[in-house]
């Protein structure tokens, strides 16, 4: 799996907007003066490589930095309230973001490019009291099932994580392994053993099981879901239910663990996602004994095309979708031949009634580097994904949790993408 560096953006405003985005590395600066005409936006930005601003859905795109971080209030004059904000973080495949939103949604925007998450250390070790079951054993994200009574998990993210085995028999979970807090810094032996008496650091205990089906499988086309169960705190989370189904039904088993049990500010995250790119996500304090989702629709309007000579710029034409509310769009560039990729976020607020967009073209500005352009000759993947989520849902949850951050409890989303590969 490939692991990326990771930008993390939050913009505070009416919606709370916070962006997270893979990304980064960078130094600059700015001011404001509130005697010039519009309204500030409180800017700023980390680590990133170059930094640039877009007063309306239209006006002339400005640097705010050609060589590092910016802090500033540039200014928004639309009388619409729409702005964009870019930047570049750099890594193995430098990313450039777009943000389009509005003053409503964010009157500050406040982003830092993180350092690289890549590193991974293996974690094995024994487990005992299988009792002829099976086991599921995840620290973190990184998961593992026992060969006889040994396991290795080679891909355990260096930080700090939960882990949580679970034992099933027959499918069915009945007893979990629980320590919290644990931290991982190089290759560790890890010795599991569902007979262990229950501890104030491991927890050991019994539970019963949930069941997830899910409906809305198009089975003509392939398609497959892939079901997760998290246990998360406010930054971490860790799998304690996992299945994939090809049919309508039945799709993972999870335990349900007693709330007596939970600690503090503790959630349950269901996360389903198909190979076609569609999904749903929700977070409640407690799961039931059974779950049931029907898939959203497929996201079938849009249109992609490229211009033939110049900068590359690519046109999305039909965002029209038969779920709403429609909160936003993210529009992925991509390819493997490609120096660089991008990532658009499109807020429904800043596009407003039109059914058209065009990327921007950036490589006019001061400070930008040519490796940032794509290229002609490489193939491009593009993906437009349309995000609905309640209006309850602030959007800022929206977006940091497409980038792999941990949504609030009620939160809820659901998404699907629409893929091309197209030649410029």
């Amino acid at each position: 799996m490939q692991r990326h560096r990771y930008t993390i953006i939050s913009v505070a405003g009416v919606l709370g907007l916070a962006f997270w985005l893979a990304g980064c590395g960078g130094g600059g600066g700015g001011g404001g003066d509130n005697n010039l005409p519009g309204t500030p936006v409180q800017v700023s930005i980390q680590n990133a490589q170059w930094v640039a601003f877009q007063d309306g859905s239209s006006g002339a795109w400005q640097t705010l930095s050609g060589a590092g971080n910016f802090s500033g209030a540039p200014r928004v004059t639309a009388a619409d309230g729409r702005y964009s904000i870019a930047y570049v973080c750099s890594g193995a495949k430098p990313t450039v973001h777009v943000v389009h939103t509005t003053l409503a949604e964010a009157p500050q925007f406040n982003a830092t490019c993180g350092g690289d998450v890549s590193s991974t250390v293996p974690v094995s070790g024994s487990v005992q009291g299988l009792n002829g079951a099976q086991a599921l054993i995840a620290i973190g994200e990184a998961t593992g099932v026992p060969v006889g009574n040994l396991y290795n998990i080679p891909n355990v993210r260096v930080g700090i994580h939960d882990v949580v085995a679970v034992r099933l028999a027959s499918g069915v979970p009945n007893r979990v392994w629980l320590q919290r807090g644990r931290q991982f810094t190089s290759a560790t032996n890890y010795n599991i053993d569902f007979n262990q008496a229950d501890g104030s650091i491991v927890r050991v205990f019994d539970v019963s099981s949930g069941t997830m089906s899910v409906a809305g499988i198009d089975t003509g086309a392939n398609e497959n879901v892939t079901a997760q169960v998290f246990l998360q705190s406010a930054v971490r989370g860790s799998i304690i239910g996992l299945g994939t189904t090809i049919l309508d039904g039945a799709v993972a088993r999870y335990p349900i663990i007693p709330s007596a049990l939970l600690g503090t500010g503790e959630s349950f995250r269901v996360k389903l996602v198909t190979s076609e790119a569609r999904g749903i996500e929700e977070v409640a304090t407690t799961l039931p004994s059974s779950l049931s989702y029907t898939l959203p629709a497929p996201f079938t309007s849009p249109s992609f095309s490229v211009n033939s000579t110049g900068e590359i710029v690519v046109d999305v034409a039909g965002f029209s979708y038969s779920e709403s509310p429609v909160r936003g769009y993210l529009l992925e560039l991509s390819g493997s031949g490609q120096p660089v990729r991008y990532q658009i976020l499109i807020s429904s607020s800043w596009l407003g009634n039109a059914n058209t967009y065009s990327t921007p073209v950036l490589s006019t500005l001061s400070g930008w580097n040519a490796g940032w352009t794509l290229q002609r000759g490489q193939s491009l993947d593009v993906g437009l994904r349309v995000l609905v989520a309640p209006n309850s849902v602030p959007a800022g949850a929206i977006w940091t949790t497409l980038q792999g951050s941990n949504p609030p409890v009620g939160f809820q989303l659901r998404y699907a993408t629409r893929r091309q590969t197209i030649n410029p």
